[in-house]
């Protein structure tokens, strides 16, 4: 008991304890200040490979494994680094969540790579700590009975580290949906030119041809309108937001024009003749006209970022259809047909979706629309007796015919192999014989559902009325497809549902209610009904004249949408997460 007093009293020794004590927790301390930062330092290596291989993979799809594999190799990890590599469709969407804009796909149309990569890095102090216990009994999970078994994420002094990168390939297209002139008429498109400019427009079918040929480079045009403008150290996005004058956009489109007309001065000289002729104040939101996408922030000094061009009517119409004026056209058609007495047009031209364009510079995913349309034709048809004069009001309303692109599918060092893929969804047609007012023809924000239209009124004895509604819905993507060569040309190409306009008289007749109402004396004049119906099923013919002349002169296609590509950039792979 004395000698055990003696001991615990005797401090000689003491300062030796406390150091070994304290060189332990001092060397624990070094280890984690060491080892963590190797830990780090490892993890932001592999993360850099790992980004420079997913961006060598996204950059060579078809050979994405083995660019992939290279890459690791060269930045000094061992290809078996490679955990996972996912080939997929990236869509830059900011309304999507992170996570949601990459989705796996083995198809042709993937433009994006995700690498996951798994290595080892070593402890170094705390290798000591990690021997220790790595040498500990802890159950195993392949032997429950236990057993001397290394810690799994310690085995050997070994921390494992592992890293995510996703790259896309920028590849981007000019693109547009709209109209197709199927039939040149100089008459009625100066009617429709001059309304919606404001002024009168006189060109004849040779100019209109020219301007068909003649294209409109849209940098080019932004260019030159920025000039106009005083807009200096301009962005391409920052000329569609200015505040535009009609008279200097088209004056633009004549520079435009001038740029390239090399071959004849037609188009410009015909150009310049409309651009005299508009009402040159009307403001113009340019926003409606072209969206710019990943371009619009680049600098009007440097060089056009990829193609992207109009003819120069589909621009000239464009730009006079979203000009601030007065977008409902009268227009009285000469025409010499048989039974048919004459015709009135009546066009109504709605806004375009909101945040949507005629023409798109963009990636996949980007979409365009065409604007609302509106047509009344009131054709007045000869018959006989208490027939003889029968009004027929045809109205049809199309909506916002869409095209977006589906896929790019090239290679960055041959862009001739290139290709791209549209998904086009034609207009929902609504059709009505129908007595539509103006207040219902000029609200586009509400379908009409118009009452029967008095078709004859004869002599206050009796009158016909008449209703009849055609539906075109559940119009379906259809997926259009565009080879360099065609992109180069400009090429339009047509998605149909079907024949629709040769059906679209048969289907109105056969399902219009006549109805006969006594006037006057009250004699309804037995037979009138039938009389009216064979007025105008003998007026079929001259009607499907009429139908398909106004529309092919307009461009409108029933059930249809017109959709080209004129140009695209195989850009280098982008790294996004």
């Amino acid at each position: 008991m004395l000698r055990l007093m003696n001991f615990a009293g005797n401090q000689r020794g003491g300062a030796a304890i406390l150091f070994a004590v304290s060189a332990t927790v001092l060397f624990g301390f070094g280890a984690m200040a060491v080892d963590v930062g190797n830990f780090y330092y490892e993890k932001r290596k592999l993360q850099t490979a790992n980004d420079l291989a997913v961006l060598a993979a996204a950059s060579d799809l078809p050979r994405a494994q083995a660019a992939a594999r290279a890459s690791t190799m060269q930045n000094g990890f061992s290809g078996n680094a490679i955990q996972t590599l996912q080939t997929g469709i990236y869509t830059p969407d900011p309304k999507l969540a992170v996570e949601a804009r990459f989705v796996p796909s083995a198809a042709a149309s993937v433009n994006a790579v995700r690498i996951d990569m798994r290595t080892t890095t070593p402890l170094l102090l705390g290798r000591v700590l990690a021997s220790s216990t790595a040498t500990s009994p802890t159950p195993d999970a392949q032997n429950p009975a236990g057993g001397t078994q290394p810690v799994a994420s310690l085995s050997g002094g070994d921390v494992p580290i592992g890293s995510s990168a996703i790259a896309f390939q920028d590849a981007q297209a000019s693109f547009a949906v709209g109209s197709r002139l199927l039939k040149l008429d100089g008459g009625l498109l100066n009617s429709l030119l001059g309304s919606l400019l404001g002024g009168g427009v006189s060109l004849s079918v040779m100019d209109y041809d020219a301007l068909i040929k003649a294209r409109v480079d849209l940098f080019d045009f932004s260019k030159h309108l920025a000039t106009r403008l005083n807009l200096t150290a301009a962005t391409y996005d920052d000329v569609l937001k200015a505040d535009a004058r009609l008279g200097d956009v088209l004056a633009a489109i004549v520079d435009a024009s001038r740029d390239h007309d090399t071959r004849s001065g037609t188009a410009t000289a015909a150009l310049g003749r409309i651009a005299t002729a508009s009402a040159s104040n009307l403001p113009v939101n340019l926003a409606s006209l072209i969206s710019f996408g990943p371009a619009g922030d680049k600098p009007l000094s440097g060089s056009k970022p990829l193609a992207a061009s109009l003819s120069a009517l589909d621009i000239v119409s464009a730009v006079a259809q979203i000009a601030n004026g007065n977008r409902q056209i009268d227009v009285g058609l000469n025409l010499n047909l048989p039974g048919v007495a004459a015709v009135s047009l009546k066009l109504g031209i709605g806004e375009r979706p909101v945040g949507t364009s005629l023409v798109r510079v963009g990636r996949a995913g980007s979409s365009v629309h065409t604007a609302q349309t509106r047509l009344l034709l009131t054709v007045d048809l000869v018959g006989s007796g208490a027939a003889s004069l029968v009004r027929l009001p045809l109205y049809l309303e199309l909506a916002a015919a869409t095209a977006r692109i589906t896929g790019i599918q090239c290679s960055p060092g041959d862009v001739s192999t290139s290709r791209v893929t549209l998904g086009v969804t034609p207009a929902v047609v609504d059709a009505w014989i129908g007595q539509v007012s103006m207040a219902e023809f000029n609200n586009f924000s509400k379908a009409p559902n118009p009452p029967a239209a008095t078709l004859v009124n004869a002599a206050g004895l009796a009158k016909v009325t008449g209703r009849a509604h055609v539906t075109m819905t559940n119009l379906s993507e259809a997926a259009v497809s565009f080879s360099y060569p065609e992109i180069q040309r400009g090429d339009k190409k047509t998605t149909s549902t079907q024949n629709f306009i040769a059906t679209l008289l048969g289907r109105l007749v056969g399902d219009l209610e006549l109805r006969v109402e006594a006037l006057g004396l009250g004699l309804g004049l037995p037979g009138l009904d039938g009389l009216v119906s064979g007025v105008i099923g003998n007026a079929a013919t001259p009607l499907d004249q009429i139908l398909n002349g106004v529309l092919g002169t307009l461009g409108i296609g029933l059930g249809q949408a017109d959709s080209w590509v004129t140009g695209v950039r195989c850009g280098g792979a982008v790294l996004v997460r």
